[in-house]
């Protein structure tokens, strides 16, 4: 049934449809089962609540106690393995807990990137703001594709994050050993971009693939995976925008 419906979507009849009408059909997801799509709600809400907590945190490490760096580094270690070993039981109380420790991961990354953020703002206040809007159309649009698709993408991926993973580290060598250069290093950063954008479709595939066939329901887990995918990503954008902005503030000086 599903399959069917799928078929149909992208058949030629759907040319006489207006594209409201297209839109709205694409997004009941006709090619998931109602289970999954009620597991991918609660998975985007938790990790909604994710980002909202990260943000309080960039605040609160900016206008009200920034710890060390050091400190900074133990508590995000730390609160991650307290999460990753609790206990998935689904009794109220040990979810609570889970749900306690997601947001104190959540909230000590946000705290960890205040530093980062606040030197771009130095740059231009509107970077941080563009880099988050850039992210969240990207982030949106990436999943959308990846749960639209009936085709199970991951494995290519999988092998192709692999490759590209050992091409970045062999264009950090470069970089570090090999002096400055402005096209390597344009290189080495849409390369990183393009395997935050290659992570959010394989985690997101994946993630469909262990509900749908394993039954791993785990929402607050397939939520931290997604929470640190949209902060790479937004780190990634926002060193891209800040790069063209002091370039643009370079050439205004001339």
């Amino acid at each position: 049934m599903a399959s069917t419906s799928n078929r149909n979507f992208f058949s030629s009849n759907m040319t006489q449809i207006p594209m409201d009408e297209k839109i709205r059909i694409a997004l009941q997801f006709n090619n998931l089962s109602q289970s999954t799509k009620q597991t991918l709600t609660k998975v985007y809400c938790a990790l909604a609540i994710g980002i909202l907590t990260a943000t309080v945190g960039v605040l609160f490490s900016m206008f009200i106690y920034r710890p060390g760096f050091l400190m900074t580094l133990l508590l995000v270690i730390g609160s991650a393995i307290l999460f990753a070993t609790t206990p998935r039981t689904q009794d109220y109380k040990t979810q609570v807990k889970r749900f306690t420790l997601f947001n104190l991961v959540t909230f000590v990354t946000g705290m960890s990137s205040s530093g980062l953020i606040e030197l771009y703002m130095d740059i231009n206040s509107s970077i941080v703001l563009n880099a988050f809007m850039a992210t969240c159309g990207i982030f949106i649009s990436f999943t959308l594709f990846s749960l639209l698709t009936n085709k199970r993408l991951y494995i290519f991926i999988g092998s192709s994050l692999a490759s590209l993973s050992i091409g970045i580290f062999v264009l950090a060598l470069t970089r570090l050993f090999g002096g400055y250069s402005e096209p390597l290093d344009q290189l080495f950063i849409l390369a990183i971009l393009a395997s935050s954008v290659l992570f959010i479709i394989f985690d997101t595939q994946i993630m469909v693939h262990r509900i749908e066939n394993l039954g791993e329901k785990d929402v607050l887990f397939h939520a931290f995976i997604l929470f640190y995918d949209f902060v790479d990503l937004f780190r990634v954008i926002l060193k891209i925008l800040a790069k063209k902005e002091n370039k643009n503030n370079n050439k205004s000086r001339r």
